[in-house]
């Protein structure tokens, strides 16, 4: 089967952590930024790297950019060149397109003008710092859906040395063990069972309503997590 195919136009932090962390992930990557040295220093991070001009429609359409499943549209700083781009990248007939926007306004223009998503990386940014500051016991967070996430807790001390059948975590507190890890740098293991015992210093990965989980975290005593 065909690896899925990605192009991502404009290589600042945000377009440079996308592009390098899909190419790890296994997927075709194109990186393209008008900008040499930022080409240059992608180049061994992705599958391929080129320096154009995405505005010049003519440069963009000759290096097959149709053949792409999703284009990445990363621009800083000229919202003008962000929405020609996408409308360029539209046109050239791919439907999946995702956009670092710059603001609400500059979202809706991208939405309208054929964007699938836009991405409001302060935003985002500043909404996962709320919720680290509200579960002080959280080592990370993805929010799944509004008002549901998967977020990975440091194990509450009434529940080490015991096990998970006896916690009896989903019918008594309404959220789902996924997975415990040993630290943040280690794999996830997925294969737990009831009789699984939970360990000191053991970080629970968790799904559930947000407000399940800020009742766990308001119920349990954790030990303080280490910024």
């Amino acid at each position: 089967m065909r690896k899925k195919q990605f192009v991502v136009i404009g290589i600042g932090r945000f377009g440079f952590s996308v592009a390098t962390s899909l190419y790890r992930a296994g997927y075709d990557v194109l990186a393209i930024d008008k900008d040499l040295e930022k080409i240059e220093e992608i180049s061994t991070e992705v599958t391929h790297a080129l320096a154009l001009d995405a505005t010049d429609e003519k440069a963009l359409f000759s290096v097959n950019i149709s053949d792409y499943d999703t284009a990445i549209i990363a621009i800083g700083g000229s919202i003008q060149e962000s929405l020609l781009v996408t409308l360029l990248v539209k046109d050239a007939g791919i439907s999946d397109i995702i956009c670092k926007g710059q603001g609400e306004l500059h979202g809706k223009l991208l939405r309208k003008i054929g964007a699938r998503r836009v991405v409001l990386p302060e935003q985002e940014m500043g909404y996962r710092l709320a919720n680290n500051l509200k579960f002080q016991s959280l080592f990370d967070y993805i929010e799944i859906s509004r008002g549901s996430s998967i977020a990975e807790f440091t194990a509450p001390k009434e529940w080490i040395n015991k096990t998970i059948g006896e916690i009896d975590i989903r019918a008594k507190h309404e959220v789902i063990l996924i997975g415990i890890k040993k630290s943040p740098d280690c794999e996830m293991n997925v294969d737990i069972n009831a009789n699984t015992i939970i360990k000191e210093n053991d970080l629970l990965i968790l799904l559930g309503r947000d407000d399940r989980l800020c009742r766990i975290q308001n119920k349990f005593t954790f030990v303080q997590k280490e910024d």
